[in-house]
């Protein structure tokens, strides 16, 4: 059985672990990103900042004493000048990452429900997360957990 629980600090060579995984998979979608190698070390600090300054938090899901995944959230503002002031707050998912041994078991709606309890619980009524466009099984995952596209951004390239 999988536990969710909160990040302590002999979980980081899993994180660091973990974004590099993240960033190997989204550059077979989008082959300009860096490799996982490039940017785990510095990622995994970004994002542990961000969590530091923004009321955020990261969960780590376990199976036995072994991490096999996480989720990243924090909370956040959104710039939009043409939402109401009570429309901005919002919590927004940086990551999540499920060991490939452990998908499909409802490991990553767990960590995105414990997610979203914890945020609401920090004032948030709203959670966001982003995929990139192509990341099939991302997009269907979040969907069975009840995201909705709110905005779609596009790209072209220009040479």
């Amino acid at each position: 059985m999988y536990r969710i629980e909160p990040y302590r600090p002999a979980d980081h060579a899993a994180i660091v672990d973990f974004a590099a995984a993240i960033q190997e998979h989204e550059r077979v979608l989008v082959p300009a990103l860096r490799t996982g190698e490039e940017i785990k070390a510095s990622y995994t600090e970004r994002i542990l900042a961000r969590v530091a300054e923004r009321n955020g938090l990261i969960l780590v899901a376990r199976d036995g004493d072994r991490a096999v995944g996480f989720a990243c959230a924090w909370v956040d503002e959104d710039s939009d000048p043409l939402l109401r002031d009570e429309a901005r707050h919002h919590a927004y998912v940086s990551d999540i990452y499920v060991a490939p041994e452990a998908r499909r078991r409802g490991v990553a709606r767990r960590l995105l429900d414990a997610v979203a309890t914890e945020m609401r619980r920090r004032g948030c009524r709203r959670i966001r997360i982003c995929s990139k466009a192509t990341n099939a099984e991302a997009l269907a995952c979040y969907d069975d957990c009840g995201f909705r596209a709110y905005e779609v951004i596009l790209e072209k390239p220009l040479g």
